[in-house]
């Protein structure tokens, strides 16, 4: 029952799983399949599914659609990458498919796997990495420490002959580069560096004894205090007669603007108050209803096209999702009948009727 093709499926803790598939598999199948295998529940009770790499733009990822297959996915990939490269066909390339958290349920955090809870870890480091977590330059370390301690082992403090020392001192430096954000090493003297250096390698000395688990059960205890932890975090220019550069936090019950530098929430809207989102010409759109029910606010933000296909798609999945307790209905999460959502342009709204959204009690 071997299947014809198979491809490498990369895991954010940086190794990868090999995945076969036939011509007529689906997405939602070949994740079924992954899931089975990497010991993940079922993406639509997880919220992780894949992702594609793009073509042309570096350091650009796509959301794939359950229900495509994941031949005309491919197919489709190399075809861009044809048309659009530099007329030179690169066959050194092909499709790079990373498994991330997307849709994150709060009430379900009990049941996830080991192997949920260790990837969510790799997936806030990333968070933190870029800047997109607030925290403190002391939380930073220790963070930074329970993940070398995860990744690299425990740190071997014995005084080996020959280059031992330059060894310990390359992972130390290995460790800031993946774990510690880049704003509080960006830019440092060379002294504040090594103290730095200094600073982490203690605190990762001092986890000696910690398992996998402990570590990733302190880091998730340590980051789940932010209440944006498993949102979905887009930066665009909040348009209005003083523009302002603002986080849009794209979570399980509601849109949130944080503020670009603090991180702190400057407006909350919940899905319950949310009338039409999706793009209008260059920018995404969100109408909301009033406090007071009365008339609604039209609120704009320049983004990307991309990231408006990407941000829209996300908040229709959410309120698809979401019964009127506020829990997620698993089955709505397929979402067999999938919205027509800007047939890949972004300049058609999404309102709720076209999303199938369930009334809500407002």
């Amino acid at each position: 029952h071997s299947l014809p093709h198979s491809i490498p499926v990369h895991l954010l803790n940086g190794t990868y799983q090999v995945v076969g598939f036939d011509g007529s598999t689906t997405i939602e199948e070949f994740l079924s399949t992954l899931n089975q295998e990497i010991g993940c529940r079922d993406s639509s009770s997880s919220g992780f599914t894949l992702f594609s790499d793009d073509p042309i733009e570096k350091d650009m990822e796509h959301y794939i659609e359950p229900s495509a297959k994941l031949c005309d996915v491919i197919s489709k990939w190399e075809t861009a990458l044809r048309e659009k490269g530099s007329g030179k066909f690169e066959n050194t390339r092909v499709i790079q498919l990373v498994y991330k958290n997307r849709l994150y349920w709060r009430y379900s955090a009990k049941m996830e796997t080991e192997r949920e809870r260790l990837l969510l870890c790799y997936q806030v480091n990333q968070q933190v990495v870029q800047g997109r977590f607030p925290l403190t330059r002391e939380l930073a370390l220790e963070l930074a420490a329970l993940l070398a301690q995860l990744d690299f082992g425990e740190f071997n403090t014995e005084k080996g002959r020959g280059s031992g020392g330059n060894v310990k001192d390359l992972l130390v430096l290995q460790a800031l580069d993946k774990f510690y954000p880049y704003r509080y090493r960006d830019g440092l003297a060379p002294d504040t560096l090594k103290e730095l250096e200094k600073e982490l390698q203690e605190k990762w000395i001092s986890l000696k004894g910690r398992s996998a688990l402990d570590c990733v059960r302190i880091y998730l205890t340590c980051t789940r205090k932010w209440p944006f932890f498993g949102a979905s975090l887009f930066q665009a220019k909040w348009k209005q007669p003083e523009p302002q550069m603002v986080w849009l936090a794209v979570a399980e019950d509601a849109i949130t603007l944080l503020g670009l530098g603090c991180m702190q929430p400057v407006a909350r809207y919940p899905y319950s108050s949310v009338l039409t989102f999706g793009g209008c010409q260059d920018d995404f759109m969100l109408v909301v209803s009033a406090d007071e029910g009365l008339g609604s606010q039209k609120l704009l933000f320049a983004l990307s096209k991309p990231k408006i296909l990407e941000v829209t798609v996300l908040i229709a999945d959410y309120m698809n999702a979401f019964g009127h307790s506020g829990t997620p209905l698993a089955g709505t999460l397929t979402r067999a009948a999938q919205p027509d959502i800007l047939k890949a342009t972004p300049d058609h709204q999404l309102t709720r009727s076209d999303s199938k959204k369930r009334t809500l009690d407002t």
